[in-house]
């Protein structure tokens, strides 16, 4: 049971079980236009998770009537003014949280593993058996991605990474084994699941009808939705990838590197649930570099899509907690 104050005044409650009445905090934050300065919580139960949860969402006052030393740990070297207290205090809750938990240290990881557990991610898994490609050095593949996962590919070139990601959402097909995302062959996936992004060669021969960047953008979005609600997510998109100057002009004569952040932001605008990114990188400036590295690194802890990558950028595979799979 969590209830949240706002001063004395009680703005939240809720009893679902585990840390999913704090994530219906977070959700219920989202539109909530109240001060926010003065948030103080009561829970049954606090260990590091929900207090690693509770301090990410601005509450400084927390309440307990079962703490673990864990939570206290924590909070004492993170809650800076705020404070923890409690009616009884214990070594650790007992649940597997408390162990996953206990040496880790960065609010994000542990914000993305919580997501993770509770299913609250948009990603969906992948699960890849014994895959063969004869043309494309694959041979009796197999491979778990887990929804939410973070999975980058590395090799020399001429290993197969490109032709693994093209295997995976349909382009090539398989002479053996299969490949499903979230439990369905890629053929019966809602239209929009999936959102890839080649390498730069191919993004130069792709004119798109002579569209505008803004318009490519928007092609990922489903029909259904509203005008209102397509501009935005194109503006929130492109804003995001850092090409918002660019929506009036002709994908066809924008350089490499701006297709590059344009089809970024299709995918983000799409909200896709796997993201399958050849060499993203590829062609930019460092300060754009940068920013690809910024936008995967939120993704993990907004959004959470599953992302698969293939990369040979040393920043890129410099991002802690990613899984890696070197192919040849």
């Amino acid at each position: 049971m969590l209830k949240v104050f706002d001063g004395d005044t009680q703005i939240f409650y809720s009893e679902s079980k585990w840390l999913h009445p704090i994530f219906e905090f977070e959700d219920f934050l989202k539109t909530y236009n109240g001060p926010r300065n003065n948030l103080r919580a009561w829970d049954s139960a606090i260990g590091k998770a929900a207090a690693v949860l509770l301090i990410r969402l601005g509450v400084l006052q927390i309440h307990g009537e079962l703490v673990s030393k864990l939570a206290v740990d924590y909070t004492s070297k993170t809650l800076g003014e705020g404070k923890l207290t409690y009616d009884t205090l214990v070594d650790r809750l007992m649940c597997q949280t408390e162990s996953q938990l206990e040496n880790l240290t960065d609010s994000d990881e542990m914000y993305y593993l919580l997501r993770q557990r509770a299913k609250l991610v948009l990603g969906v898994p992948v699960s890849i058996q014994n895959l063969s490609y004869k043309y494309g050095k694959i041979d009796g593949l197999n491979l778990e991605v887990p929804a939410g996962g973070r999975l980058m590919i590395l090799g020399e070139n001429g290993t197969g990474k490109t032709t693994l990601l093209r295997l995976i959402c349909g382009i090539y097909k398989a002479d053996g084994g299969s490949v499903l995302i979230d439990g369905m062959p890629v053929d019966k996936l809602p239209k929009y699941t999936i959102g890839y992004i080649p390498q730069l060669s191919e993004l130069q021969e792709e004119q798109s009808f002579d569209l505008t960047a803004g318009e490519v953008v928007g092609l990922g979005i489903s029909g259904k939705t509203t005008r209102a609600s397509r501009r935005e997510l194109v503006e929130e998109a492109m804003s995001r990838t850092g090409c918002a100057h660019l929506e009036g002009r002709k994908f066809s004569v924008l350089s490499g590197g701006e297709k590059q952040k344009v089809s970024l932001a299709r995918c983000l605008a799409q909200k896709a649930r796997l993201l399958l990114l050849d060499e993203p990188t590829a062609n930019l400036d460092k300060d754009n570099r940068r920013m690809v590295v910024e936008i995967l690194a939120s993704l993990s802890i907004s959004e959470i899509p599953t992302i698969i990558m293939v990369t040979h950028d040393k920043e890129l595979t410099s991002l802690k907690k990613w899984e890696v799979l070197n192919l040849g």
